[in-house]
């Protein structure tokens, strides 16, 4: 009996430590770059000395340009600790930190410093973006975010959530499955439980798709938001304007080298347009186009066969006597590996590895991307 009671009593003690624990950390210290040659350019890297707390600092809260980027665990293994954003495009990021403890308490912000990233090349985005959105007829309707930086992204600090019809508020919360990652350069897909025009291309690519009838059975007029840590910081649409973005039957997929990306403010210019054939959109669960091009009826009159391919050679089949002036074609990191001026309709692939690679046409000066498989 003084053994269970002397248990509760630690028990009780402890709860009741954290409870009236209202003492906040102090400011960690020396937030700066971190000063190492090798980090590229276009990343952000930073060390901070540990705060302190009189019961135990948890985690740390980094911002940039003022908004929350990153919660990271505190680890004591170091009395330094470290945090690294890659892929960030040409601007200026200010980031300051703060930490806080198991009861909430969030120390003083740090001190601010900023970089300055101006690169020749230019990477996507460094976040989870909103990369397409599917407005097909009846169920086929989804929204696809995608992942081209070097690293997997876990999606428990992420979730999307859905305007109806020009509300002003946000109507549906949607959250992704437990221990979900999206790999480097690949798509997720949230699809209405019936969704069924691209169901053979998810099988065999193993694309992530979650069905959700409650988020997903959506039309061109809402908007559809992307939140990290529950701050909106990407959008298809305008919250309280029920004008039509999407119009049915279409697919519009985003340039993901844009410098707007992610963005609260929604530019359809900034989107590409696929009409409905009755089949999968080429760009579709693909995570970025390598170029930004309008397909119109007369690009999409031709084929590539066989397609998928385990052979040296595919064709294109053309209608209307279309010329086609060049051939390139891009692997998943958007490298060309193959180029051809003034092509026959048969191309040699021998060379390429297995894999998901963009077949681009170019005929006069409009370009059409399709998607070509070597298996």
């Amino acid at each position: 009996m003084k053994k269970i009671t002397l248990t509760l009593l630690i028990i009780f003690s402890t709860f009741t430590a954290f409870s009236q624990d209202t003492e906040a950390p102090t400011t960690p210290v020396n937030f700066q770059f971190l000063d190492n040659p090798t980090v590229q350019p276009d990343n952000i890297s930073v060390e901070w000395e540990h705060a302190t707390d009189n019961v135990a600092v948890t985690t740390y809260e980094i911002y940039i340009n003022g908004t929350l980027s990153r919660i990271v665990d505190y680890d004591g293994s170091d009395i330094i600790q470290y945090a690294s954003f890659t892929n960030y495009p040409n601007g200026t990021y200010c980031l300051n930190i703060i930490a806080k403890d198991a009861a909430g308490n969030a120390s003083p912000i740090s001190n601010q410093v900023c970089k300055t990233v101006n690169v020749i090349y230019q990477n996507g985005p460094p976040e989870l973006y909103l990369s397409g959105f599917l407005n097909y007829t009846g169920s086929n309707k989804a929204i696809e975010v995608s992942n081209i930086t070097n690293s997997a992204i876990d999606l428990s600090d992420y979730s999307v959530k859905i305007s109806y019809d020009g509300s002003a508020t946000w109507d549906a919360v949607y959250t992704f499955p437990a221990n979900s990652v999206v790999s480097p350069y690949e798509s997720f897909i949230i699809a209405h439980p019936s969704f069924s025009i691209c169901t053979n291309m998810i099988t065999n690519f193993g694309i992530g798709i979650d069905y959700n009838a409650n988020l997903t059975n959506i039309d061109g007029n809402d908007a559809i938001g992307l939140f990290k840590y529950d701050i909106l910081y990407d959008m298809i649409g305008e919250l309280g304007n029920n004008a039509t973005h999407t119009s049915t039957d279409q697919f519009i997929k985003r340039d993901a080298y844009l410098t707007t990306i992610p963005s609260t403010s929604f530019n359809v210019n900034t989107w590409s347009i696929e009409i409905s054939n009755g089949s999968c959109p080429s760009l579709f669960g693909f995570p970025y186009m390598v170029l930004l091009s309008v397909e119109t009826q007369e690009l999409n009159s031709f084929s590539i066969y066989p397609n998928p391919t385990n052979g040296n050679t595919v064709y294109i089949n053309t209608k209307n006597n279309i010329e086609i002036s060049s051939i390139r074609i891009y692997d998943i990191t958007g490298k060309q590996v193959i180029n051809q001026t003034n092509p026959s309709n048969e191309i040699n692939v021998q060379g390429l590895q297995q894999g998901m690679y963009i077949l681009q046409l170019q005929i006069g000066n409009q370009k059409v991307n399709k998607k070509l498989i070597k298996q």
